[in-house]
């Protein structure tokens, strides 16, 4: 009886360390402000997406000329087919101290604001726009930082993904 119960008991530990087919990973703390860029436009979800950069950042565009309440639906080929946006991040590089450093005094003089960033991580983030008629895709390097205990992606608000044909 005592092997029955440590053999289920093991069978058990092996079915929780066990996938079954692709299961996407969970997304790393780092990683969040972009999963919610990309799944923001999405869903033409411009209060989230602006959510992803920095206050500062969010605040100076919707102070900007080119402030458009429904970015997120521009961001995208929207049309009668169906539209899927996904990405990948490669090239992850944690920033050291005087990384750090540089980012804040970067910001103090976009922003006129003083910041603690706490950690920073650079990337490079291919984004994919998939529909029926083919797949657009765009490379660019997003540097990502920690302020207080949220992530947001470091500088301007991005108003265009420049997606071009894959070749």
């Amino acid at each position: 009886m005592k092997k029955l119960s440590v053999l289920c008991m093991l069978l058990c530990v092996a079915m929780l360390f066990c996938s079954c087919g692709e299961e996407e990973r969970a997304v790393l703390g780092y990683e969040q402000p972009v999963a919610t860029l990309i799944t923001a436009a999405q869903y033409s979800d411009t209060q989230s997406y602006l959510s992803c950069f920095t206050p500062e950042a969010e605040a100076e565009y919707k102070n900007s000329d080119s402030y458009n309440e429904a970015l997120a639906e521009t961001l995208l080929t929207r049309g009668e087919e169906k539209t899927e946006l996904s990405y990948k991040l490669s090239n992850k590089k944690e920033l050291d101290s005087n990384g750090l450093k540089d980012l804040e005094k970067s910001y103090k003089e976009s922003y006129h604001k003083n910041v603690t960033i706490k950690k920073a991580v650079t990337m490079t983030a291919k984004l994919t726009e998939t529909t029926d008629s083919g797949e657009l895709s765009a490379s660019r390097e997003i540097t990502v930082v920690k302020i207080e205990n949220n992530w947001y992606i470091f500088g301007k608000v991005i108003e265009k993904f420049d997606l071009s044909q894959k070749g």
